[in-house]
């Protein structure tokens, strides 16, 4: 009998718990936690707000009912929804998912501004739909290829594949082929006429949403060991993008290729690699790393923490770093020379030498931004490194005083970068 009057008194306050909320409050929840699909690739710059939270959009991260998609200026993103269609969204625009329904091939998109295309798969069930929104119009797709763009109260569609149909806010519609186009003004009676997609729009549709186009290779894998690019498996031979995220696992190694220069990530470790006109930059965000470079002018340069490390152009070099915490760097330089910047303070490393930097303030990376961008100051904030360097029991630097130590190299400290480096190379060299 206790354990009946205890159900009874639990199911009665489950009635009052739902008497108490909303049903459209429920199903808001619900739909809230449906997934859509998720990022397959991107270029950086990218976040997902997702109810009352953003979120810095990465390769596999997950897309739900009603998030809201965001390129910032230099981004663009790839989605995969789950029925296999794929969107490619352009720089400096703002989508929201707002249903996708496989199971009833029930898609509705809003392009609230910017540029997208959209590579849908066939609908075959009665009743089906997919439907991209603009503030002027709504394009509605059977089995298509199709890009959006809205900008300055005008939508335009170009039609790559099959057939759209476009409507502006009134109802009125007008349908476009393959090689196509029609454009809609917020507040005419009517979208225009379809007519044949010129050179030009159908050149600018692909450069403003192909991410292959806006970003090249800059790289290959040359050597994984537990190493992932991004939130996948590093495999040899496979491509790196400039802004891709390189990690590795305890005991792992990734090296990576570009062109004449060599980077090679230690275990444990994380670092951000960028294209830059001389060559590379590399961001480490944890860990530790080699680099190396033949004479000329390709370079490959390493920002940690406060800490920028530029090699020499006119000599070939090896150098090692090591990021003990971002307020405690090491560089080694095994050959050739390396020019160390810290702070307002730089140093001329020579070959064979090693020293400790102690910046005065860390830096702690928000959003992947390279080091040689005009607004690469936005991606990351300045703590000082006073408080840490005390409760380590390491004195704060003293004014006027230098943020290099220098360290004895012992031969031991000196070997261990090339012989890493040319075990990745050559694994069964004796």
């Amino acid at each position: 009998m206790k354990t009946n009057a205890q159900f009874v008194f639990a199911a009665l306050c489950l009635v009052c718990l739902l008497t108490l909320v909303p049903m459209d409050t429920l199903a808001g929840r619900q739909g809230a936690q449906q997934r859509a699909g998720e990022v397959s690739r991107l270029i950086p710059a990218v976040t997902i707000t997702r109810g009352t939270s953003s979120m810095t959009a990465a390769e596999k991260t997950a897309v739900d009912w009603q998030d809201v998609l965001n390129t910032q200026p230099g981004g663009r993103a790839r989605v995969a929804l789950d029925d296999g269609s794929l969107l490619n969204v352009g720089s400096e625009s703002v989508v929201q998912i707002v249903k996708h329904d496989t199971a009833a091939q029930q898609t509705t998109l809003e392009l609230v501004s910017g540029k997208m295309r959209v590579q849908a798969r066939k609908l075959n069930l009665p009743g089906a739909k997919f439907e991209v929104k603009t503030p002027s119009g709504v394009a509605g797709v059977v089995g298509t290829d199709f890009y959006v763009g809205y900008d300055n109260n005008e939508m335009s569609v170009v039609v790559f594949e099959g057939k759209v149909r476009v409507c502006n806010l009134a109802g009125a519609c007008v349908e476009a082929l393959a090689g196509q186009m029609i454009t809609v003004h917020s507040g005419d009676s009517s979208p225009s006429q379809p007519s044949q997609a010129t050179e030009s729009a159908v050149s600018a549709a692909n450069a403003a949403t192909n991410l292959e186009l806006a970003n090249p290779p800059l790289g290959m894998v040359a050597k994984s060991v537990s190493a992932r690019v991004g939130n996948n498996a590093a495999n040899d031979g496979e491509t790196v993008y400039s802004g891709d995220l390189l990690s590795t696992q305890d005991g792992g190694s990734l090296l990576v290729r570009i062109g004449p220069l060599s980077f090679q990530l230690e275990g444990n470790s994380s670092a951000y690699i960028f294209r830059t006109p001389y060559g590379g930059i590399v961001e480490l965000l944890k860990g530790s790393g080699v680099y190396e470079k033949p004479e000329g002018p390709q370079n490959i340069v390493i920002v940690a923490s406060d800490v920028r490390v530029t090699p020499v152009l006119s000599l070939p070099g090896i150098g090692r770093f090591h990021m003990d915490d971002p307020c405690r760097i090491s560089v080694v330089v095994q050959r050739g020379q390396a020019s160390v910047r810290v702070g307002t303070e730089t140093k001329l490393i020579e070959s064979g030498k090693s020293y400790r930097v102690s910046p005065e303030y860390a830096v702690s990376i928000q959003e992947a931004r390279s080091p040689e961008a005009d607004d690469y100051h936005n991606s990351h904030y300045h703590r000082p490194c006073a408080g840490s360097q005390s409760a380590q029991g390491r004195p704060p630097i003293a004014p006027g005083h230098s943020k290099f130590i220098y360290v004895a190299t012992g031969g031991a400290i000196v070997l261990t970068l090339i012989p890493t480096l040319e075990a990745l190379e050559s694994p069964d060299r004796p």
